[in-house]
Parts: structure tokens; C-alpha cells; sequence
């Protein structure tokens, strides 16, 4: 039994109500014949109104309560967005037909024997089609998923107000152009009222205690940082472990100090961080920035990685803006140019020169609301 169907099954534990939307995705023939009887004693429990933790393994036999699979289930973390993870989970079953369709295929061959691809591939039928009528009545219905301001009015008025959840930005930029300072100084805003998770991979945490020593505003008691861990899957059991504390918001610094399984290249690897780290962003609705490094070659997709950028909802790039004085200093400190190259929550872009405060750790506006509102693409070479 798979990872992925035993998170799924110990889902449908915690969450029965989610099973009839997973399987309006994902037909039962789909699981392991281990997962079915599973599923099963899940189902039956859940008629009689009976179904936890406990009496699930109450009701497995001596012999599958002893079962590697069984007890893989019941440690495994539930997912509330279960019914998310039906369209992955019919891929992985897909993927592993196919497999089994191509040995089947070589040995008829090596038989003198002709099959058909149809012979060999299971088909998949949606079980359920809703209308535009019915996707209505589900949103409307449906919670309201959270935004969250970021407390920077140039980042806010383009988003509308805030970032929706489900979403994976990315922060990239120039060497010491203030990535990590402008996702810290969001991350600070959203912790006054909301749990958030920083994970400190490229700095020390005792330098960003000595930075913010003086800053009384920060509210510490909702910040969790962590400095190790830096394999990917580790990465997103943490991101699930701490969402079940609450926490939605998590900022990654950086995506080059993430390790990921040795692959068939470099491509392989990298687009692996960025595509785990999306699918967590959709399957549990939060909202992850990661810093990101790119190359001079191509200053819009993460090293490595062109799959990056399309995972990717929104992208933001930090450059350094030049000095009043380019015989004293190489780059202005006291601006910088944010430019909003990918934004799939609003379709607004932007380049805009703010102003920004080293010493506070701060980005701070230049232009006014109004004048941001009639801001357009042709407008910036007369800003620039």
C-alpha cells in the first residue's frame, strides 16, 4: 500500500464526510485490494456511526492489525482536503497501469502474440459530472477560503487586498537585493493575527533574533522558524504537521538549500521541489513563499527548473535600482524595483520603484494608491 492511499484512507477516518466528493473523482477500482477491505471496515463503521481511530483498529482482525499496511494507515497524517488528492491519486494509478500494460504488451510481443492497447489499459470514467449550475452550489456552500493582507500597500492594492491561499509564490531577485527581507517583513505582518512557519535554512536563527532584538511589533508567540530539514519530503511532512496546528502561511528561504532525491538531472530534481510544494499549496489551501535563485541567462524561472515558474501562481523579482551617484556606489541602498512578473490570482502586473529601509528590514511605497491604480505596463519607462 502506497503512501499517498494511506493518507487518503486515514483521511477518510478523520473526515468520512469528504469520501462522496473524492469518489465523485476517483472510482474505487483505483485502490489496492489491501485499501479496499480498508475502505470497507471505514464505510461499515461510518453506517453505524462509530468511526475513530480507535475502533477502526479495534475492528481489524489479530492477523491485519500485526499488517505493515494497516498500521501505516493509522499513523499516517490526515489530509482535511482530502477529496484534493483524488485527481493525483487516479494519476499514480494511471501511471502504474501503464507500466503494467507495457510488460504485458512485451511479453504478448515476445509470444508472437497481438494485443490491443485497449486489451491492457483500464479505463478511468468520472463517476460524476458537475454543470456550471452545480459548481455555483458548491462554492456558495463551500467556506470561504482565508486571504491575507500583507501589510506592504504596493503588494496589497494589486492583489486586490491580500494573497489567497492555494497558491506557491515565489520571491526571486539580485544577490542582496532583499528577498528574504521582503518575505520576512510579510511573514511579520500576517503572524499579528495568524500562525505562520519560517523556515530558516540560509541564515542562522541568532541573526534574525539580533536584527529584530528592537522590534516590538512582531507578535513571537505565532512564529515557529525551524533551521533543519532540509530534504523536500521532509520539508512537506512539517508543512503537515503544522498545519494541523493551524498554521496556513509558510515562508522557505531557500529553494537552493532544499535537497531533493537524486533524479535523472539537475531539471528533474529542482522541478520536484517546486511541483511537492504546489500540490501541498492546492491539496491543503495555504499559501507558501519560497526564495528562489535564478540565473543571469534567464532572470524569469528558478535555477534549474523552467517547471518552477509555470507551478508557480506568482512570481515577484527584487532588483537593485540605480544610484544618484554611480561614481560612489554600484546600486542605490535606499531603493529598490520590485516588478510583479506572474499573477494568476488577479492578472495585474506591475514594476514599480519603492523605497526600502536596510537597517528596519522594511519596503515601503513610493507612489501613492491612486496613482498605483492608473499604473499600466506603458507607463513605466516614463517611472524608469
Amino acid at each position: 500500500m502506497k503512501e499517498l492511499e494511506c493518507e487518503i484512507l486515514s483521511s477518510f477516518i478523520n473526515y468520512p464526510e469528504k469520501m462522496n466528493d473524492f469518489f465523485n473523482v476517483c472510482p474505487r477500482k483505483c485502490f489496492s485490494d489491501d485499501a479496499k477491505e480498508a475502505l470497507n471496515i471505514i464505510e461499515t463503521l461510518q453506517e453505524a456511526n462509530a468511526l475513530s481511530h480507535s475502533s477502526f483498529a479495534n475492528a481489524l482482525s489479530v492477523k491485519d492489525s500485526q499488517d505493515e499496511n494497516f498500521l501505516n494507515i493509522l499513523s499516517a497524517l490526515p489530509n482535511p482536503n482530502v477529496e484534493n488528492l483524488a485527481a493525483p491519486f487516479v494519476q499514480s494509478y494511471l501511471l502504474e497501469s501503464q507500466r503494467q500494460a507495457a510488460l504485458t504488451l512485451l511479453r504478448a510481443s515476445d509470444n508472437n502474440t497481438l494485443l490491443t492497447l485497449e486489451e491492457v489499459m483500464p479505463s478511468i470514467e468520472q463517476t460524476n459530472y458537475r454543470t456550471l449550475s452545480q459548481w455555483k452550489e458548491f462554492y456558495a456552500n463551500a467556506p470561504k477560503m482565508p486571504s491575507f493582507k500583507t501589510g506592504i500597500d504596493f503588494l496589497d492594492s494589486v492583489f486586490n487586498g491580500g494573497l489567497d491561499v492555494a497558491q506557491l509564490v515565489l520571491i526571486s531577485g539580485d544577490p542582496e537585493a532583499g528577498k528574504t527581507t521582503l518575505g520576512l517583513q510579510i511573514l511579520e505582518y500576517i503572524a499579528k493575527n495568524n500562525k505562520i512557519c519560517f523556515f530558516s535554512f540560509e541564515f542562522p536563527i541568532h541573526q534574525y533574533l539580533q536584527r529584530k532584538a528592537q522590534d516590538k511589533t512582531i507578535k513571537a508567540d505565532n512564529m515557529i522558524i525551524l533551521d533543519n530539514g532540509y530534504e523536500i519530503y521532509q520539508i512537506a511532512q512539517n508543512i503537515k504537521n503544522l498545519y494541523k496546528q493551524g498554521v496556513r502561511v509558510f515562508l522557505i528561504d531557500s529553494q537552493m538549500r532544499i535537497v531533493s532525491p537524486n533524479g535523472r538531472n539537475m531539471e528533474e530534481e529542482e522541478s520536484l521541489k517546486f511541483s511537492c510544494l504546489a500540490k501541498l499549496c492546492h491539496s491543503l489551501n495555504i499559501l507558501v513563499f519560497l526564495i528562489v535563485q535564478t540565473s543571469k541567462g534567464d532572470r524569469d524561472n528558478p535555477m534549474g527548473s523552467k517547471k518552477g515558474g509555470h507551478e508557480a501562481s506568482i512570481i515577484i523579482r527584487i532588483e537593485h535600482d540605480k544610484p544618484e551617484n554611480a561614481n560612489l556606489r554600484e546600486f542605490s541602498e535606499d531603493s529598490r524595483i520590485v516588478i510583479l512578473k506572474k499573477n494568476k490570482q488577479t492578472g495585474k502586473h506591475y514594476k514599480e520603484r519603492v523605497a526600502f529601509d536596510s537597517t528596519k528590514g522594511k519596503f515601503y511605497s513610493l507612489t501613492s494608491q491612486s496613482e498605483r491604480e492608473h499604473l499600466t505596463e506603458i507607463d513605466l519607462p516614463e517611472i524608469f
